[in-house]
């Protein structure tokens, strides 16, 4: 069978049968306006099972180059989804004031959250940074570890599934400017996680029956 396949069904098997204290960790505005976090799998920061659902569209950029705490495995289910990575970066500028060429200056900032002891967002360096950019095929499955650095954008109606592989490291990583949370992140009303619930489950039984048409 295929691991594609598996993963679907794994999926639509956490929807038929629902953690509900899974699903109160749910978030809307996750990252940017118009992106919702369902989740639908674990109860603990770092371990869980997330999808991701665009109501708006989410433009290139607006969710900042960022790592993350943990390794992630990230599969498309639906829609057109931008992808960013960082191929390379290197600290500081020529003395002549030149990048290298096909590399962009930003800056670097290092996020510890207050929970875990931390300040919050810190500048770290600037930095030059070569990127790749490239539009995930539906049923697409990509894993980055915690050092990785990318972005996501999309069009409305996109979903997307994160599962987080357990916390390395206590600080992550956030490319471009200081940025503030206000308006993010979200309590949903449990009428919205209903049909972010009835929604992804659709997604999940068209994709299945593909498969099961051969």
């Amino acid at each position: 069978m295929s691991k594609i396949l598996e993963k679907l069904e794994t999926f639509r098997g956490y929807l038929k049968t629902p953690n509900l204290d899974s699903l109160e960790m749910s978030l809307a505005d996750v990252h940017s306006p118009g992106l919702f976090s369902l989740v639908i799998a674990g109860t603990e920061p770092g371990k869980l099972t997330r999808v991701f659902i665009a109501t708006e569209d989410i433009d290139q950029y607006s969710v900042q180059l960022h790592s993350h705490r943990y390794p992630i495995k990230l599969t498309a289910l639906k829609g057109t989804i931008g992808h960013t990575h960082v191929e390379d970066q290197i600290i500081g500028i020529h003395e002549h004031g030149r990048t290298v060429p096909g590399y962009m200056l930003m800056s670097r900032f290092t996020y510890k959250s207050p929970l875990n002891g931390g300040a919050g967002l810190a500048f770290d360096a600037d930095v030059q940074v070569q990127t790749k950019e490239y539009v995930l095929p539906v049923g697409s499955m990509v894993y980055m570890d915690e050092k990785h650095v990318h972005t996501v954008c999309c069009l409305a109606g996109a979903i997307w599934v994160v599962e987080e592989q357990g916390f390395k490291t206590d600080e992550s990583t956030v490319l471009g400017v200081p940025f503030t949370v206000d308006g993010l992140y979200n309590k949903p009303q449990q009428f919205q996680i209903n049909d972010m619930c009835q929604t992804v489950l659709r997604q999940l039984n068209y994709l299945i029956n593909q498969y099961k048409s051969l």
